[in-house]
Parts: structure tokens; C-alpha cells; sequence
């Protein structure tokens, strides 16, 4: 039998030849069809992927401008919307050309123009405990006018345009964003400096920096708002004795006379020092001596008797009423206090102080209001301070420390914690006695234990006499500023400075994104 091979076979190939022409044809059909689908899902990618930037772009516009705006609420809302408003035109979406500074303005007014119905900027605050009704979540913004700390921006950007879309008609797609930023609560520990040196410029020994006539005026207007005392036949303006017998000048001032057949004198008025004190200071002949060093020696009247209160009994337990009196630099400070806490209170930023001072009656440090938002109530517990209140010398470590431990024992944990720290001297008590070396150190070493805790410290030295170095060093090694106000000018000039220094410190507020 012949056993034919499907090699041979013509009806077989036949087949396999037409399947082969038919398969081929599939494939080509098919690459078609997915090389159409390929490209519309090409087309439609570049264009998503146009719409996502464009949308992210926004976002980042739309954030810049809250974070602007809200870092000047301060200012007034006026400044804030104004500011935000510049912020998304600094921060374009869909091209990368920014203006420069020069037309500034004239992008503002162009944007506006364009775009004036698709922007939204308003102000209030956040309520973090409320339920927001239109995102399902909690924090809610509330608009209002009264003292804001957050502003919110809204903006709907409808002209991007498409990059393939315009092939079949549609040119151009809309996307909105909105950005809430506000304030972030701080918790700030002002430390004072009430050492005995806070009296420094209004006393004789300032008359080579300050003027004699400065000096002397201030020590006027300390006596007036003493209430214009006399004592004895004292006037103001002193008067020359020569004598050194103590009986004898206390006769010439009226301050010892005879009353029958006894001699009475005049009460000394507070309870530290005395008459027999205070002239053996004006008559001193120690090089040492700031009376004599300004020309005083000898020279007796109201005028050395104050110097004599604000150098040698300055605390609020020898003479109680110097708490009342414009004192320098002592006044300065409670004046940019008060500064500091309006500012505080100029927006609604849930911001709490507390108030420590330096030194204590024990020479350590010493908190003298907690953590409140009662501002007034800092305010006043300022002013009713005075130098050298409850102890002479400067122990700064010990000021700092109680900042850290109320911070430390009372701060809230999502607030930021800050240290406003100054001081007028150097540091010079430590470890319940005087050395220069030890308290300087001692600072050093709560410097860094505030850094460990994440704390910076702001640090402000001044007067001539500040360690600025050291109040450097603090600052550096927290993270903080150190702000100089220097000495060697007049009272009006520091005073005006330190109250820009604190200014600047309530302004310099952490902004955050709450949505």
C-alpha cells in the first residue's frame, strides 16, 4: 500500500496557507484597534496628568497665600487679604514665569481683574472641637471680624487648558483648592531681671554715659511721683556741708532739732537704712563712691537722699514705694511689658504667658504668675516690681530654670514653647553665694537642659553692662535670637527699642495648615 505524507498532501497545506493569511490579518486588525486605544489612553493620561499638576499647583498657590496672610492678621485684616491675594500671584499656576518685584502691583490688579469672583479670602478662627458639617470632620472655620488668628483662601481656577482635550472640543477644565492656616498656640515664659543694677541709669553713677542733666531730671521726676517728700528743711537740690560731724549736718538739714530739753529727729521713712547711713554715704571719700565719682561728696538734700534709696535700699522690703516710680531701666521693662502683652492680645492665637523673675528672696529664681491668658494680670505683676525686689545680685541661671520647670509642669503639649530671657548685668549668684564663674555655667548648663527640651530661648541683653556673649551663647545653644539694646544713650532711646524688641517677639508667631 502507498502511504502518502501530509508534506505531500496539497489539500493540507492549502489549509494551513489560509489560515496563515487569515491569522495575519487578525493580528494587524487587532494592532489597529490597540494602537487606538493606546493612544486615546495616551491622550487621555497627558491630560489627566495636566489636570493633576494643575491641581497640585493650585494647592501649593492657595497654601503659600494662608500662611502669608495669616503671618500678618496682626496688622489688620485689610493687610491679610492683601497679602494673600500677592501670594498667589507670586506663586502662578500653570506657568513658571513670576513677577519680580517691580510689577508687583500691576499682576495684583491684572489677576484681580480676571480673576476677582474666583478668589475668596476671609478671616476668623478655628474651632478644632467643632464638626464641620461639609467635610464630615472636626475643626471647623469660623468667619469673624473679632481679633482673627486664621484666614482661610478659596480659589477656583477655571481657564487651564487641555493639552489633547481640544481635539474633541473641550479646551479647558476647572479645579479648586482651599488652604486654612492660623496661628499655632504658644506657651511663653517671660523672665525678668529684677537684680538691684535695674536702677543703674537713674542713678549718679550714670552721669558719664547718660549726662548729669538726664540723670538729675529722672531723679526729680522719682521724687515727684513720691509725692514731693520733705524731710527736715531739706530741699530738693542739695546743699553743701562741710562738716563731718554727723549731729551737726542732721542739724543743718532740720532733720535733728531740740524739742525742750531733748533732742528729737525726724523719723526716717522706711524701714532699711537711716540718716546716719545715708550721710555717712553722701560724705564717703571712697574712689568707689558713685556720689562722689559725680560730684556729689557732701552735697545733702532729696536728690542724694533718692539716690541713696535706688543704690543702697532698692528692695521692695526696705523701701516698698520705688515700685511706683519711673526708675530706669526697671520702667523700660514693665512699659515694653505691657507693649508685649497688646500685642499678644491682637489676634485670638489661644497664646498663654507666664512670668518669672530673678532673684527670688532665697536667690534662686522664682515664678511669679503661671501660665494664664490673663494678660492684664501679667501686666500688673510687672509693674508693681522693682529693682533689687526681694534680693540684690543676678543669679539668670535661676530665672531660666523656673521658665523650664513651669514649661516643663504645665505646657501644653501641642504648643509652641518659647523663653523670652533678659537682663541688664552679669550673671554673678550661684549656688547660694557670689561667684561670677559658677553662675555662668550654672546659665550654660540650663541653656542646654531648655534646648533638651525643645524650649529656644529668646535672649535680650540690656545696657552697656550686659554679657552679651553669654546671652549669645543661650540663644545659640537653644536655637533662640539674642536682641542687643545697647546702653550709653538716652532713657527714650532704649526704652523706644526695647519695646521694638518685644514687638518683634510677639509678631514672630508659628503659622500652621489646619486644612
Amino acid at each position: 500500500m502507498t502511504k502518502i505524507s501530509l508534506a505531500q498532501s496539497p489539500t493540507r497545506g492549502a489549509t494551513a496557507t489560509g489560515r496563515q493569511v487569515a491569522r495575519h490579518g487578525a493580528v494587524v486588525v487587532l494592532a489597529a484597534f490597540l494602537m487606538v486605544f493606546m493612544l486615546a489612553f495616551l491622550v487621555f493620561s497627558i491630560d489627566m496628568g495636566c489636570k493633576l499638576n494643575a491641581q497640585t499647583e493650585l494647592q501649593r498657590s492657595v497654601d503659600a497665600a494662608a500662611l502669608a496672610g495669616a503671618g500678618v492678621l496682626v496688622d489688620g485684616t485689610d493687610q491679610a487679604q492683601a497679602r494673600a491675594l500677592e501670594y498667589i500671584v507670586r506663586n502662578p499656576v500653570g506657568t513658571r514665569v513670576i513677577t519680580d518685584e517691580d510689577h508687583i502691583e500691576d499682576a495684583i490688579a491684572e489677576f484681580l481683574a480676571a480673576h476677582e469672583d474666583d478668589v475668596e479670602v476671609k478671616v476668623g478662627y478655628w474651632d478644632a472641637s467643632a464638626f464641620d458639617e461639609a467635610t464630615g470632620r472636626l475643626g471647623k472655620f469660623i468667619e469673624s471680624d473679632v481679633r482673627p488668628s486664621t484666614i482661610s483662601v478659596t480659589y477656583q481656577k477655571t481657564d487651564n487648558p487641555y493639552f489633547f482635550a481640544p481635539l474633541f472640543g473641550q479646551k479647558v477644565f476647572g479645579v479648586q483648592a482651599e488652604a486654612i492656616a492660623m496661628y499655632q498656640p504658644r506657651e511663653i515664659a517671660l523672665v525678668l531681671d529684677l537684680s538691684a543694677s535695674m536702677n543703674d541709669d537713674s542713678e549718679l553713677g550714670a552721669v558719664d554715659t547718660l549726662g548729669e542733666d538726664a540723670v538729675v531730671a529722672n531723679l526729680r521726676q522719682i521724687w515727684e511721683e513720691l509725692g514731693s517728700p520733705t524731710y527736715g528743711s531739706m530741699s530738693f537740690d542739695p546743699v553743701y556741708i562741710s562738716s563731718t560731724n554727723t549731729n551737726s549736718i542732721k542739724q543743718q538739714l532740720g532733720l535733728r532739732y531740740r524739742q525742750g530739753s531733748h533732742w528729737v529727729e525726724v523719723p526716717y521713712p522706711y524701714p532699711s537704712g537711716s540718716w546716719n547711713d545715708w550721710i555717712d554715704y553722701v560724705k564717703s571719700s571712697s574712689n568707689n563712691s558713685t556720689v562722689k565719682k559725680a560730684g556729689y561728696q557732701k552735697k545733702y538734700g532729696l536728690l542724694t537722699l533718692i539716690n541713696y534709696w535706688l543704690e543702697r535700699h532698692p528692695s521692695d522690703s526696705a523701701t516698698p514705694p520705688l515700685d511706683g516710680v519711673s526708675a530706669q531701666p526697671i520702667t523700660a521693662v514693665k512699659d515694653a511689658v505691657e507693649v508685649f502683652m497688646d500685642y499678644i492680645q491682637a489676634v485670638d492665637t489661644d497664646d498663654r504667658i507666664a512670668l518669672a523673675i530673678y532673684n527670688a528672696p532665697n536667690g534662686e529664681g522664682k515664678v511669679e504668675l503661671g501660665l494664664t491668658d490673663d494678660f492684664e494680670a501679667i501686666v500688673q505683676k510687672a509693674a508693681a516690681a522693682q529693682a533689687g525686689h526681694y534680693h540684690d545680685y543676678t543669679n539668670i541661671a535661676g530665672g531660666l530654670k523656673s521658665a523650664r520647670q513651669e514649661l516643663d509642669a504645665k505646657g501644653r503639649p501641642n504648643a509652641v514653647k518659647i523663653v523670652v530671657l533678659m537682663t541688664d548685668g552679669n550673671a554673678n549668684w550661684a549656688n547660694g553665694g557670689y561667684s561670677t564663674s559658677s553662675a555662668n555655667q550654672n546659665l550654660l548648663q540650663e541653656a542646654a537642659a531648655a534646648a533638651a527640651s525643645g524650649y529656644k530661648v529668646i535672649t535680650i541683653s540690656l545696657g552697656a553692662n550686659a554679657d552679651t556673649s553669654i546671652m549669645q551663647q543661650v540663644a545659640d545653644i537653644t536655637g533662640g535670637t539674642h536682641f542687643n539694646v545697647p546702653g550709653g544713650q538716652a532713657v527714650a532711646a532704649y526704652s523706644d527699642a526695647l519695646k521694638d524688641v518685644f514687638h518683634d517677639i510677639a509678631r514672630d508667631r508659628p503659622l500652621k495648615i489646619v486644612r
